[in-house]
């Protein structure tokens, strides 16, 4: 979908329900759809998977950007479009990019260029096993593939919201034993990324766990330059998804 075509039809959206950004309001997939088949020029253009799925704050369409609005799944085919701002900022700095010994004993290893697959070159060339980040050998992972469905309370700004079976997924997640690395990877150079992409699998890992292990949260990408970058966060106040903190940058290449 073109970013003028969702334009119109968050337009259409928000007209029909009335919103017109003073406030936040609980919008729902069916609301969507009647939407949908209320306008007669986009037609087919309101899939709410499609609409709804905002990665970064760019990625919000134009009218959400103009009436400062934001949009959160709070259950399954339930958003709230609200005021506080969920993405975090990425800042690309000119560091000297580290060296990594790519681990080469493996013959399947180095297919590919994925997500998944730069996550797994860096697991066993033993970066995330270095000081930087576990300080410990990995006994378990990679966990938490595939889809999951959380459910909690969290602060964001200064309102509580009630998260109630909401999808998430996590693109790997590592144990050792006293610390659970989590990661979210993405190609290309994103400006920013919505928070929770991260927060969700977080908080269903926290709630689980009850402070028995350190989580770690990781985010990270590859340029056309085939320069990887890692942004280290920590969550200052687990139970707020907004208290999110960088910790620290580095910039990798393979030899």
């Amino acid at each position: 979908m073109s970013d003028r075509i969702q334009s119109l039809a968050w337009e259409f959206i928000l007209n029909l329900v009335s919103c017109d950004g003073s406030s936040e309001i609980t919008l729902t997939a069916d609301q969507i759809k009647e939407a949908g088949k209320a306008n007669k020029t986009l037609k087919c253009q309101f899939e709410p998977r499609l609409l709804c799925k905002q990665d970064t704050f760019e990625d919000r369409p134009e009218i959400f950007k103009k009436l400062g609005l934001f949009i959160i799944a709070i259950e399954n085919g339930t958003y709230k479009l609200i005021k506080q701002n969920i993405y975090q900022k990425l800042e690309y700095q000119n560091v000297l990019a580290l060296e990594i010994d790519r681990n080469t004993t493996s013959t399947v290893l180095n297919i590919g260029n994925s997500e998944t697959s730069v996550i797994d070159n860096l697991r066993y060339s033993g970066l995330f096993e270095t000081e930087e980040y576990l300080n410990e050998k990995i006994l378990y992972g990679p966990l938490l593939n595939g889809r999951h469905r959380c459910t909690f309370e969290t602060q964001i700004g200064e309102n509580i919201y009630k998260i109630r079976g909401v999808q998430y997924e996590t693109d790997s997640c590592y144990e050792t034993e006293n610390k659970i690395l989590l990661i979210e990877g993405k190609s290309g150079q994103p400006d920013s990324f919505n928070i929770r992409q991260l927060y969700f699998p977080y908080r269903s890992i926290y709630d689980a766990i009850k402070g028995k292990k350190q989580i770690i949260p990781l985010f990270i990408t590859k340029d056309k330059k085939n320069i990887i970058h890692i942004w280290k966060y920590t969550f200052e106040y687990p139970l707020v998804m907004t208290s999110i903190k960088l910790i620290n940058y580095c910039r990798y290449k393979f030899n």
